[in-house]
């Protein structure tokens, strides 16, 4: 059977029974619905490559509302194991590293983006995850619509939207998988990152197959792949996921990456001896440490005691 998602809860059926859930009375929900698309302040992030990403954070009261939403009711359903982004899973744990070490050992790998995910995913989609996965009845779906959108799109950043990104494909995606699988492929998806692997041998057919699945997985949802962002690697040939060096066995940090972080933490050691304190640098070393130690556990701790050892404040 594939795996789909689930919401095992009753449906939420009056808009007393929301407003509870959301901690105001209705009055203030269908003051802060009329009001969603004001609600929020852009954040812009920094990529990898030096590009700016436009981020939406929600501001009170909205913020509150989307956080127990997510606890509430987004949090509660079951989501299918091939799905590895911004999900809070205690007894199956799931974030980047689980997703790389996923395609460990392939002999084959194929890396797709999808282009303008987040803007494309718009509130009609969003409706239709509240109605078909959640079996809200329209009015309830509607507000939780309205308090999960902005202008009409999935707003990157915003609480709520991880999840709900995650469910974008709820009704296609369990049947590719399947078919993936059947042709022995494993598939993840980390939000809008898509990688396909296999342990054995493909042929430029087979793989051409696969990709074709995936494409029309997102063409129906008037998606495409990024085209840039398109990546084959064979076996021998650097293999990455999420940022992660793919091996034989499991994933790791790069040499390039590694190398980065060591000089970083040196940086910290070599400026504190003249101006001791905390600062942005020290704490983004402390954070890349401990990613150092997870993957790489012997070389990492060292790390973070060398981290620990830098003077933190003035005498």
């Amino acid at each position: 059977m594939p795996e789909c998602p689930q919401y095992l809860l009753p449906p939420i059926r009056s808009r007393l029974t929301l407003a509870r859930m959301l901690r105001c009375s209705i009055d203030e929900l269908t003051r802060v619905e009329l009001a969603a698309d004001a609600l929020y302040r852009e954040v812009v992030e920094v990529k990898k490559d030096g590009s700016p990403r436009i981020c939406y954070d929600a501001k009170p009261p909205l913020k509150g509302m989307q956080a127990r939403i997510q606890c509430m009711i987004l949090k509660k359903a079951g989501y299918p194991s091939y799905l590895m982004g911004g999900l809070a899973d205690p007894e199956n744990p799931r974030d980047y590293v689980r997703n790389a070490k996923i395609h460990a050992g392939a002999r084959v790998m194929v890396n797709e983006d999808v282009a303008g995910f987040f803007p494309s995913t718009t509130d009609h989609v969003v409706l239709d995850i509240w109605r078909q996965v959640f079996h809200f009845p329209p009015d309830i779906a509607r507000t939780l619509t309205r308090l999960t959108t902005r202008q009409g799109q999935l707003p990157q950043g915003a609480k709520t939207s991880s999840y709900l990104a995650n469910l974008v494909f709820w009704g296609l995606e369990p049947g590719l998988v399947e078919r993936l699988r059947a042709m022995g492929f494993a598939y993840t998806r980390y939000i809008d990152d898509m990688t396909i692997s296999s342990t054995t041998d493909k042929t430029p057919e087979e793989l051409g197959a696969a990709i074709s699945l995936m494409a029309s997985m997102l063409k129906r949802h008037g998606l495409r792949f990024k085209r840039k962002k398109h990546n084959i690697a064979y076996a021998g040939e650097r293999m990455e996921v999420t940022g992660l060096v793919v091996g034989k066995d499991s994933a790791g940090l790069g040499r390039a990456t590694k190398s980065k972080i060591r000089a970083l933490v040196h940086q910290c050691e070599i400026a504190a001896k003249t101006a001791p304190g905390d600062s942005p640098a020290l704490r983004r070393a402390a954070s890349l440490a401990g990613q150092y130690a997870r993957l790489h556990p012997t070389k990492g701790r060292a790390l973070k005691q060398r981290i620990q050892a830098i003077p933190k404040t003035t005498a």
